[in-house]
């Protein structure tokens, strides 16, 4: 029998769960103040969370690796003792019981490479079904009824171009695709995609600027792709890559639009910079990967201010304009990021980089990064009132090893302002 133990308890039952034999130990009963302090059951009034105890499973186990996959239909929390975790992503990160990333769910099964008990744990979980959704009230937006009929026909028209995949999605630079599809491709070697980047001599020369910037910590100066390439890993030299090359397509030829274009280039470059100053302190996070993510979390609103461009109506009222764009910007987003074969890396940023509540998982993701690094984007504009503060949001108590504070993250950023302003810069030149 697989030497790995594992037990279940169940309403003050204990059975057998998945692979190995029992711990021997009976399993702890988790009290009410206890599952108020899990993340997604903090605001659940008393009768229903005394409800929710009764759909409460416990699981101890032995240390070892997890040969079992988490239960899909439930939301897992590590309760006792602490786990390895290797993502898909290539990242390791050691979460233990007791912290305030472990108030959020275990990593979904597609986001997990493996799981490794490093001391005998238990786990608690419950069905998804339990607690009640966490919403905050959207940004004023024009009612659709307020449309005028000319406008809701517009609006129609330009969604259902994307609905029926008529648009022109934004296309990578053909080169950037090159890289990107020498980058996969495991026979390629980092001479055959340094002579790849070579072929664009300014791209070249930004590249190794950014390595050597004090921003990406270039100690020891290089001069070539291919030293940027053995410093950095592919990975991040693709992240790089596409990062530099992007700002060619936030361009608009309307007039009318191209004060809005620059506007959202502006506000996704100060994302990108303060994403990966966040996602370099915070262990597990790709930070040029978290750079890239900040540069195309709003990437499905150049399609869409590029349709309204054949529909003007649109742009007339500018509450219209963000109604529009609010509403098609995701659908967008991951139609091009599935052009561009980027979807299972960043498809989750798209879709919730404006879900501030969102919950996630306790292992911090570049969608985490990215939520937080739009807040502080966004002090001091506008838009600031209608959002939570920092604080506020589950992302904020995951990054940085949990150990964030408002006046900690607030400083992490202003010590780190010259980096922000320096990456801005770089992503930005032409």
């Amino acid at each position: 029998m697989n030497t790995h133990m594992v037990s279940q308890a169940k309403c003050g039952k204990t059975m057998l769960f998945g692979l190995g034999k029992r711990l021997g130990r009976p399993a702890n009963r988790l009290s009410a103040e206890a599952l108020a302090g899990l993340g997604p059951y903090a605001d659940l009034p008393a009768e229903l969370l005394q409800a929710a105890l009764e759909q409460v499973e416990t699981t101890q186990v032995n240390p070892g690796l997890l040969k079992d996959s988490l239960p899909p239909d439930r939301r897992t929390f590590l309760q006792r003792g602490s786990v390895q975790i290797q993502t898909r992503s290539g990242t390791m990160s050691l979460l233990r019981a007791g912290t305030a990333q472990a108030r959020y769910p275990m990593p979904r099964a597609r986001d997990v490479v493996s799981l490794l008990a490093t001391e005998p744990c238990t786990f608690v979980s419950l069905p998804l079904s339990v607690g009640k959704a966490h919403k905050l009230p959207r940004q004023a937006r024009i009612d659709p009824m307020q449309l005028t009929v000319q406008e809701n026909t517009a609006l129609t028209a330009l969604r259902n171009s994307f609905r029926s995949r008529q648009r022109v999605l934004p296309s990578l630079p053909d080169l950037a695709l090159k890289i990107g599809r020498a980058m996969d491709d495991p026979e390629t070697t980092n001479e055959d995609i340094a002579r790849l980047i070579q072929l664009d001599p300014a791209l070249t020369a930004r590249l190794v600027s950014v390595v050597n910037s004090a921003a990406f910590g270039g100690l020891s100066k290089i001069t070539s792709v291919q030293q940027a390439a053995a410093r950095l890993g592919r990975k991040k030299v693709r992240s790089l890559v596409y990062s530099c090359l992007l700002k060619s397509i936030f361009k608009i030829p309307s007039p009318t639009l191209r004060r809005r274009m620059e506007t959202l280039w502006q506000h996704s470059a100060s994302v990108a910079a303060l994403s990966f100053v966040l996602g370099r302190a915070t262990p597990g996070i790709d930070p040029e990967q978290a750079l890239l993510a900040g540069l195309i979390h709003d990437i499905g609103a150049i399609s869409v201010i590029d349709g309204i461009s054949e529909f003007p109506i649109l742009a007339e009222r500018e509450q219209v304009l963000d109604h529009v764009i609010a509403d098609l910007r995701v659908e967008a987003g991951i139609q091009t990021l599935t052009c561009w074969g980027l979807q299972d890396e960043l498809q989750d940023v798209v879709e919730h980089a404006e879900d501030w509540l969102r919950m996630g998982s306790a292992i911090p993701d570049n969608t985490d990064v990215v939520i937080l690094a739009q807040l502080h984007a966004l002090i001091g504009s506008p838009r600031q009132a209608g959002l939570p503060r920092v604080d506020e949001v589950p992302a904020f108590c995951k990054l940085v090893q949990g150990e964030l504070t408002p006046s900690h993250s607030l400083r992490i950023l202003e010590e780190a302002a010259a980096d922000v302003r320096e990456v801005h810069s770089l992503i930005s030149s032409d």
